[in-house]
């Protein structure tokens, strides 16, 4: 009876007759969305160590600077970030809207035409934009600026970059006169200007300082975008001539990661653009805007497409398969289409 009786506590206090498995805790489960085509991760580089700790006589980073005196976000330059290319293109009708978000800081390259106004807007609210810390206008195409006023009716706006020339367009200069009132600064960029926001660098590469083209096209704003070790170049509506000097005088700044293709990518802002990928040698372009090649909406994009196959680059179509999503945590990147009605 002793030994039953022993063999009995055995089996109560090592869970004999409970099966003896334990269910391990949940954790590090991967979310599935829908998606529409495979997204494509990049690494870019070296992994950085994340490793908190270490040993405490290593030198430590001097502290991170302050948001820049007049913009209001919160500071946390060591989070993911996010550029959508936002499909507001159309029948007979081309566009531009870049969101870029990190965290609270909000900044948009573009704000479409007049017409597609309205789904900026509500892609800006669908990402939980609570107001526009930079606005940036590129040119003075109402394809790019005609949805400005639709979005401040919406927003506020801390400050709005443009290059100070409305080249006679007498609606450009008129938002951009509303613009000087709403927001609280307004800011005349060109080449050399340069601004760390939450982390991500923000570089003019384009218009020129001095002599430039007096030209709406080639005076265009071209930005070039650093974050850690991930960079773009939104090139807006620059042709030959802007691609040109970028390619005589600014090489290094020119390489870049992700590039947005000029003009739409179609053939007006592409006819001599074989030395431009080459020097900005490129891991994927964005192609933005609409899928109407007609001559008046700058002719066919099969040209660039073939050079661009030739050069083994990938490229994403907004227009095809709607918004396209850059996310990266400044080491790698994933690009995806988020689908028609994103």
């Amino acid at each position: 009876m002793r030994i039953i009786a022993g063999l009995i506590v055995f089996m109560l206090l090592f869970g004999c007759f409970g099966g003896g498995e334990v269910t391990p805790p949940e954790g590090n489960k991967t979310n599935e969305t829908n998606q529409t085509g495979p997204p494509v991760t990049i690494i870019i580089g070296n992994q950085t160590n994340q490793t908190t700790g270490g040993n405490a006589t290593e030198e430590q980073p001097p502290p991170p600077p302050p948001p820049p005196e007049g913009l209001q976000y919160e500071y946390n330059p060591d989070q993911m970030f996010g550029v959508y290319f936002i499909d507001v293109g159309g029948p007979g009708l081309q566009g531009d809207a870049i969101l870029i978000k990190k965290g609270d800081l909000d900044v948009l390259v573009d704000a479409g035409s007049a017409e597609k106004s309205g789904k900026v807007v509500d892609f800006l609210r669908s990402k939980a934009v609570d107001d526009i810390e930079v606005l940036i206008s590129t040119a003075a195409d109402p394809r790019r600026y005609g949805g400005m006023d639709a979005v401040a009716d919406a927003f506020t706006i801390e400050e709005v970059w443009w290059s100070d020339d409305s080249f006679g367009d007498a609606n450009y200069s008129a938002v951009m006169e509303r613009m000087g009132t709403e927001a609280r600064d307004v800011k005349r960029v060109e080449e050399g200007f340069s601004m760390d926001l939450n982390g991500m660098n923000f570089t003019v590469l384009n218009p020129p300082k001095t002599a430039r083209f007096d030209d709406v096209n080639n005076d265009a704003i071209v930005l070039r975008i650093a974050d850690r070790n991930v960079s773009l170049l939104l090139t807006s509506d620059v042709q030959g001539g802007a691609q040109g000097q970028l390619i005589n005088t600014k090489p290094d700044d020119i390489k870049v990661d992700i590039l947005q293709a000029p003009y739409y990518g179609v053939g007006v802002g592409t006819s001599n653009m074989g030395i431009f990928l080459i020097k900005s040698d490129p891991d994927v372009v964005i192609i933005s805007g609409s899928s109407d090649e007609s001559a008046v909406n700058g002719g066919s994009r099969e040209p660039f497409k073939r050079l661009m196959t030739q050069y083994g680059i990938p490229y994403y179509e907004n227009y095809v398969n709607g918004s396209i999503r850059v996310s990266s945590d400044g080491q790698e990147y994933t690009i995806q289409s988020l689908g028609k009605g994103s």
